[in-house]
């Protein structure tokens, strides 16, 4: 189920506008897509609804009849009233666009689409909530293309800027709804919050995200959010999966690292062990937070998931190996940057250091609690590492006000005077608060 929620979800992945594969169940001719659109519309079925509207490249069938111009407007006229009509006219218009590779045009048509479903949602009960993340996704990925075929002419990229724009009426009206929770259209705002955090985090508007966080923790809001489910109604794993990872993301931006490895480890484990592309995804940010907060992921584990890269990085901040760490960082570098957890990693840099000072202050003599900092110096150097004595007690102050080394420097006497009761205490210990 999760897999629909996430895959494709970094900004870094692919803009491909529809699915590659035809869904299950998907109408393979135009008559038939009206006629189902019909009956659900008829029988207020909005699983019946989202399964009409799930057209995409894959269906083979379907574009073939549409290249062959057959009298569209015709067939959607007689089996539908407006603005169902136009909207599996506009529908088949899209696909057709996007089988020929027309983006822009493609991108005009599914956004019609979402118009005239908007128009009829408003009227509507809830009944049509199902069909949202089918109109999000194909509204998201079209308007990528979009931009992606701007941009190549050399002209401005802005279609994924009013995607949102129409994604955000979707959401209005979904968070208004004054009807009773269990009939409520707030059950479809959590597939509309997720498509637009896709597109914000695509054109890097961040600051809009909070928008959405807001309403999500206002009163008003289905109280739903750790799978819950509330007066016989909940959402959908994948999409509260999907909020939790892009919702660590974000409190990992704000340096919130507590929040962030909250956020993404509920989502990493509750998504399915099938969606291994999903929890890969999820893994490139939560095994660099939990490193920052000294937590290191198994061998086994980041082999598991194709994230190889890792195990070095982690061998080196664990045994406090600076040089190491540093030719990690910089082979790597580039990855880091393209998922955006560059900064995070290299924050890590503090605990090698940690790691490093608690392995000189295991070489004094009787467990003194007055460690020499020019034995520090000579121990850096020895591992090719010039730093001048201020330079270390610079990073030794860091290191006590982050909680990693209880105790204080002596300036004067060039020592670092520890406490007799762990010194270094476990980072394990120290958990999500030492990272601030």
């Amino acid at each position: 189920v999760v897999s629909r929620g996430l895959a494709g979800s970094a900004p870094s992945a692919s803009v491909c506008p529809t699915r590659p594969m035809s869904a299950p169940g998907a109408p393979s001719t135009a008559q038939q897509a009206a006629q189902t659109i019909s009956q659900a519309v008829s029988r207020q079925d909005g699983a019946g609804l989202a399964a009409a509207l799930r057209l995409d490249l894959g269906n083979t069938a379907l574009i073939a009849q549409l290249n062959s111009s057959p009298p569209l407007e015709q067939i959607c006229g007689r089996a539908l009233v407006e603005p169902w009509d136009e909207l599996l006219l506009e529908q088949l218009h899209y696909i057709k666009a996007a089988a020929a590779g027309e983006h822009e045009a493609a991108y005009s048509h599914c956004e019609r689409a979402a118009a005239c479903f908007q128009a009829a949602f408003e009227k509507e009960s809830d009944w049509p909530v199902p069909a949202l993340h089918s109109l999000c996704l194909n509204l998201r990925r079209a308007a990528a293309a979009a931009d992606a075929a701007l941009v190549a002419k050399g002209e401005r990229a802005a279609r994924q800027q009013e995607a949102a724009r129409t994604m955000q009426k979707f959401f209005q009206v979904c968070v208004t709804d004054r009807a009773p929770l269990p009939v409520s259209k707030k059950w479809g705002a959590l597939v509309v919050i997720n498509a637009l955090f896709h597109v914000y985090f695509a054109i890097n508007n961040l600051r809009l995200c909070q928008n959405l966080i807001r309403a999500v923790e206002g009163p008003a809001f289905p109280k739903a959010l750790d799978g819950q489910t509330v007066e016989g109604r909940h959402f959908a794993k994948a999409e509260v999966v999907t909020y939790k990872y892009f919702t660590g993301r974000l409190a990992l931006l704000n340096s919130d690292f507590g929040a962030a490895e909250r956020q993404l480890s509920w989502a990493f484990e509750r998504c399915p062990r099938a969606a291994t592309g999903n929890k890969r995804l999820v893994l490139r940010y939560l095994v660099p937070v939990r490193l920052a907060l000294g937590v290191f992921a198994s061998e086994a584990l980041l082999r598991k998931y194709g994230l190889d890269y890792f195990v070095p990085l982690c061998r080196a901040v664990h045994r406090g190996d600076l040089n190491a760490f540093e030719e990690q960082l910089a082979t790597h570098q580039q990855r880091f940057i393209r998922h955006g957890s560059y900064l995070l990693v290299e924050r890590s840099k503090l605990i090698v250091y940690r790691n490093f000072f608690r392995r000189v202050a295991l070489l004094h003599p009787d467990k003194s609690t007055k460690l020499d900092i020019k034995r520090f110096q000579a121990c850096l150097k020895a591992t090719n590492t010039e730093m001048e004595v201020d330079e270390i007690e610079c990073i030794l102050a860091n290191l006590i006000y982050c909680g990693y080394i209880k105790g204080y420097i002596s300036h004067a006497h060039g020592k670092l005077v520890v406490s007799k009761g762990a010194p270094f205490p476990p980072l394990r210990e120290l958990g999500l608060t030492s990272a601030v």
